[in-house]
């Protein structure tokens, strides 16, 4: 039978320790989060919100409306990198058609940038100095960490190659001394390289994308994916046949996605901690 890396169990411990630091604190960490009203960005603001409450942090809206512009969304960011009662910033996606997500996100000072995305904290996970890990990819393996599934001298497949999930994640793999492979839409022979592999990171936002021909009894599955299957229902990246197959795997929903705000509030108390 398959081990299942239950990530709410890891969240609950994750949110207990995170709680005692934050009780710790003598100003209440402030949060602003740009959005535009997505239906999917709303779904995750509002779990955002119940964490924020849970630990006394503080939440600031701004939404970009109809009116507002590429010029005017650079203008907010830039106020709000100089507001010193602001310690972290992100922005939903996906925004408005016109808007350049990555120059936008260029736009946030990197010590408030919790969500690790500027090109500045990327470059600093390529030299192994990041202040703040990208939230999904360090959930992740965070996740790995509370089962104590070592991942030093171990054979990794990443699945996808996104700069929001599947590069970060094989450069903290390396900075972890695994040995990665990147596997993407152009990969010749998957099933090759990822019957061999000992953790299987899947990443790819395709439903039930990973099938059990293509993995081992050894095979350790992390499915980072969020989508909905034929029948409208809510489904990772991995195939469930493969579930009764792996040594184990992270189920969806339940799994990294319950992580990802833990650590996001963590980015949030480090940035907190870095600009007292």
């Amino acid at each position: 039978m398959a081990k299942i890396l239950d990530g709410k169990k890891a969240a609950e411990m994750f949110r207990i320790h995170l709680q005692e630091k934050f009780l710790q604190l003598q100003q209440a960490p402030c949060l602003a989060i740009i959005h535009c009203n997505d239906p999917a960005s709303l779904s995750y603001l509002k779990g955002r919100k119940k964490i924020l409450a849970s630990l006394n942090a503080i939440l600031k809206e701004f939404i970009i409306d109809s009116q507002m512009t590429p010029e005017d969304l650079k203008v907010l960011i830039q106020n709000l990198n100089q507001d010193k009662s602001i310690d972290g910033i992100m922005i939903d996606r996906p925004l408005p058609a016109g808007f350049n997500e990555e120059e936008m996100i260029s736009y946030i000072d990197p010590s408030k940038d919790i969500d690790g995305y500027t090109p500045s904290c990327l470059g600093n996970l390529v030299c192994n100095h990041a202040q703040y890990l990208a939230c999904t990819p360090a959930a992740a393996i965070a996740l790995l960490d509370f089962y104590k599934i070592p991942l030093e001298g171990k054979d990794v497949v990443v699945i996808g190659r996104s700069v929001n999930v599947g590069k970060p994640l094989a450069l903290m793999l390396l900075n972890r001394n695994a040995t990665v492979t990147i596997a993407h839409s152009k990969t010749n022979n998957l099933a090759k390289i990822t019957k061999k592999a000992d953790i299987i990171f899947v990443c790819v936002g395709k439903a039930n994308f990973l099938k059990k021909e293509q993995i081992s009894r050894k095979s350790i599955l992390i499915d980072i994916g969020i989508n909905f299957d034929e029948n409208g229902k809510l489904c990772g990246d991995v195939a469930k046949e493969c579930y009764t197959y792996a040594k184990a795997y992270s189920p969806v929903p339940g799994g990294v996605g319950v992580m990802t705000n833990l650590i996001l509030m963590n980015n949030l108390l480090l940035a907190h901690q870095h600009h007292q």
